[in-house]
Parts: structure tokens; sequence; C-alpha cells
């Protein structure tokens, strides 16, 4: 069972208990320290990633490097995301692996690397007769401009109709800032008919939930009429922002942030340079700033909802 929150008027905490799949992530520090019970099963390589199978006490995980040692914040960020998704029970789980671990699978053996557990099912994009491979919940497009087929389109208040966990999903990311959920990083389960959202390395760059603040608004301008299906899944929205709202505060996410980095254990030359202190900055800036139109958000929603 997970639990999705929401926060009402005067802070008041509303529970909603929604029974939904989830990956669990067994690994315990102590077992994946002990080399012994790790197994090294291949190693591929993915566009812009090594990724390697391995299996520890009988179960297989992920440990995966990015390719370009310039982007190794985002170990951080894949793990950074997967913590604050695991009370919702959509999402696939993370453990760093220290730059100064060695480890079965890691291809970069001074770089760090993360553990994931393994999604059930195949993305929707390679599963061409369900009725999910046209799914695209990604609120992202050049420019940065407010036409209908950018950021929170329409389209997409459509498409988390198909589905209870797909608001839950971009509810996450509008609290997370994730720009880029596309049909390759989302997959789906048909035995249990789930969804586990993946690679989650592109959040907190943009203050997302203000373009989706500004989209909303210009939905109502527009004077868009909105079904009793849509209604239904922005309030799943609506809650699982709250919910996050009431989780994780933006001091505790940036503790938790600088936590994540400690754990990489990055070489000083990396971690002093001036691009990694531009980037960890800017993530801080993005967690104060879009916590600020989370608010704002949550106001439209409610004049949608109530207005219906």
């Amino acid at each position: 069972m997970c639990i999705i929150g929401g926060v009402g008027a005067m802070y008041a905490f509303i529970v909603v208990i929604i029974v939904l799949n989830s990956t669990s992530f067994m690994l315990s520090h102590q077992n994946y320290k002990k080399k012994k019970n790790i197994t090294l099963i291949n190693t591929v390589e993915s566009k812009n990633s090594f990724i390697s199978y391995v299996i520890i006490d009988n179960a297989v995980y992920l440990v995966k490097q990015k390719k370009d040692e310039t982007k190794l914040l985002s170990i951080v960020r894949d793990a950074f995301a997967a913590y604050i998704a695991q009370d919702l029970c959509i999402a696939h789980s993370a453990k760093i692996i220290s730059s100064k671990e060695s480890f079965p699978g890691k291809k970069y053996a001074r770089s760090p690397g993360v553990i994931l557990s393994i999604a059930a099912g195949a993305t929707v994009r390679s599963q061409q007769n369900s009725k999910y491979h046209n799914l695209c919940l990604k609120q992202r497009k050049p420019d940065g401009d407010l036409l209908p087929n950018r950021w929170l389109t329409e389209t997409i208040i459509h498409q988390i109709t198909w589905h209870k966990q797909l608001p839950v999903i971009i509810g996450l990311d509008l609290f997370i800032c994730n720009t880029d959920r596309h049909g390759g990083n989302l997959f789906y389960d048909p035995k249990t008919d789930s969804f586990c959202a993946i690679d989650m390395d592109n959040i907190f760059r943009r203050d997302l939930p203000a373009l989706a603040y500004k989209k909303l608004k210009l939905m109502i301008y527009n004077k868009k009429q909105f079904t009793r299906e849509e209604i239904e899944a922005l309030i799943s929205v609506r809650n699982t922002i709250q919910f996050l709202l009431y989780s994780h505060s933006p001091k505790d996410l940036i503790v938790k942030l600088h936590s994540f980095i400690k754990d990489a254990d990055y070489p000083q030359t990396v971690l002093r340079s001036e691009k990694m202190i531009k980037k960890i900055v800017r993530h801080e800036a993005i967690i104060m700033q879009s916590r600020r139109s989370l608010y704002k958000l949550i106001k439209i929603l409610n004049e949608i909802i109530v207005n219906f």
C-alpha cells in the first residue's frame, strides 16, 4: 500500500490510500558491501551510459555510469529523484556507489555509479500493441514558450486519465521539475497493470511548475472544457504534489542533495570545479523557486476542480 497525501487549507493533512504495485529495493548496505555476494552478468552500452547487470544475493540489479564523465552529477540526481519518489510506489529505487569503491560492473573504477532496482515489464515505447504505446508525458519543448503543444499540454492532461498511476507520475515530475518523461524512461508491466518511472536524472534544472501554472491559466482563458475523468486525474496530481510538499521541505531536500553528493565521494578536482559548483547552486535555487510555484499551481488546480 502506498500513501499519497494532500495538504489542504491550513496544512490539514489529508491521506488518500492507493493500492499500487511497487518496485521494492531490498538491497541493504551491508549486503552489497560483501563483494562475494555479487556476480557480474554482463555490461551493455546505451546511447549515454554503461549499464551492467549484477546478481546480489540472488536478485538482479543494474549498475549504471554515464559515458560522459563530465555528467557525473547525473547519478546523484537519479538517486535523489528515487528517494523523493519512494513513498509513491511508481519509480525504481537507487543506491549510490562511491567513486572510491571498487564494485563489479563499474566501467570507470574511479568514478561514482548507481545501483538500480529493475523495473518490471518494458518501456511503453517498445510495446507497440499496447494502448500506452503513444503515451508521452514529456513536459519539455524548445524555446520555452507556451504554445499548445509545449510543456503541460491538453494531450498530457487527457492521457493521464488512462491509468490511476499516471497522474501520480505527473505530480512527481512537477515536484522534482523533471522535464524528460518520454516513452523510453517509463515502464509498463501488463501482468500487474502497473507503471515504473526510471532514469530521473533531468531534475531541478527548470521551474517546471511555473510553466504548468501558466499553461493551466491559458487553458482557463481559452475556456477549455475539462472532462470528469480529467478533473479526477488533476485531483490526483494535486494530492500527489501536496503529499510531497508535506513530506519534503526545501531545506531537507537541499540537505539530502548534499548527502548524496557526499555519498558519491567525487574527487576534489571535480567537486570544486566551476562547472560542478554552478550545477549544485542551480539545483538549490530551483528547489527553492519551484516550491513557491508549486503553491501557485495547487491554487489554480483547486480553482479548476471547484469550478467544474
